[in-house]
C-alpha cells in the first residue's frame, strides 16, 4: 500500500515536470551513419539520424554508434530527424584509431540538454 502510494507520487512528479517544461522527458535515439575512424564524420551532425544503423550499439566504448538526445536538439520530421547543427556541436574523442562523440558544451549554445552516447566495440 505504501509502495503503491510512493509510486503514484513519483510518477506524478515526472508528469508535472513534463507539463512544466512543455516537452516530453523521453530522449530520442539517433544513430551514426559514417566512418568511426573519421573524426570529421563523428562531428558531422547530419550523419546522426533516427534511422537505425544495424550495429551492436552499447557493446563497448571504442567507436561511435548511437546517442540519446533531446528532441529540441534535432531537426526534421519525427522518424527522419538528425542533430540540429545550430544547437549541437560535437567533439570526436580518439579511442585508439576510432572516435566517439561528446558534446562540445561551449559551442552548443543555446542547447543546455545533455547527450548520452551509446558506443560499440
Amino acid at each position: 500500500m505504501i509502495l503503491g502510494g510512493a509510486m503514484i507520487i513519483g510518477f506524478s512528479a515526472f508528469k508535472g515536470a513534463e507539463a512544466y517544461a512543455g516537452k516530453k522527458l523521453d530522449p530520442v535515439t539517433i544513430y551514426f551513419h559514417g566512418s568511426t575512424s573519421s573524426s570529421s564524420d563523428v562531428q558531422n551532425q547530419s550523419l546522426w539520424t533516427e534511422t537505425p544503423n544495424d550495429e551492436d550499439c552499447g557493446s563497448g566504448n571504442n567507436a561511435a554508434c548511437a546517442m540519446e538526445a533531446d528532441a529540441s536538439d534535432l531537426t526534421g520530421t519525427p522518424g527522419s530527424r538528425s542533430l540540429n547543427p545550430s544547437r549541437i556541436t560535437l567533439n570526436a574523442n580518439a579511442v585508439g584509431s576510432q572516435f566517439i562523440p561528446s558534446k562540445n558544451t561551449a559551442a552548443s549554445n543555446p542547447s543546455s540538454q545533455p547527450i548520452s552516447p551509446i558506443n560499440k566495440l
